[in-house]
């Protein structure tokens, strides 16, 4: 659930006013993971066409919200992710750092925050 913009992992010049204004107000783009979302139409080759009047249902929901350009929209979501450092990088598997909670942890902490009893164990695997 990190955030979108203004992100800490993304280098100067990552965000670009005009560009991004789309993807604030049709969008709704929120979180890193909706970035990657609105991403996943470009390996679709077959379905989706590199072009503003593309007709896949990704892009018909798009221009539908009022988009102009989807494929745009798309195609500058991805530029975002990719400059962002590797550590925050959804497309990036983490290093192996021994840090990663077990399974079984994992597991607790999710009934832990179901149930509402009990200490969460701290993850600190930021991805």
């Amino acid at each position: 659930k990190l955030p979108a913009w203004l992100h800490l992992g993304a280098p100067p010049n990552t965000y670009h006013k005009i560009k991004d204004k789309c993807m604030h107000l049709k969008h709704k783009i929120k979180s890193i993971r909706d970035l990657a979302e609105l991403t996943t139409r470009l390996g679709r080759r077959r379905i989706h066409y590199a072009h503003a009047a593309c007709t896949c249902n990704d892009c018909s929901t798009d221009q539908q919200a009022k988009c102009k350009n989807p494929h745009k929209c798309a195609k500058t979501a991805k530029t975002i992710i990719d400059k962002l450092l590797p550590k925050f990088n959804p497309n990036t598997s983490p290093k192996k750092d021994d840090l990663t909670l077990t399974h079984r942890r994992k597991e607790k902490n999710s009934h832990t925050l179901q149930w509402r009893q009990g200490d969460v164990i701290f993850d600190p695997t930021v991805t």
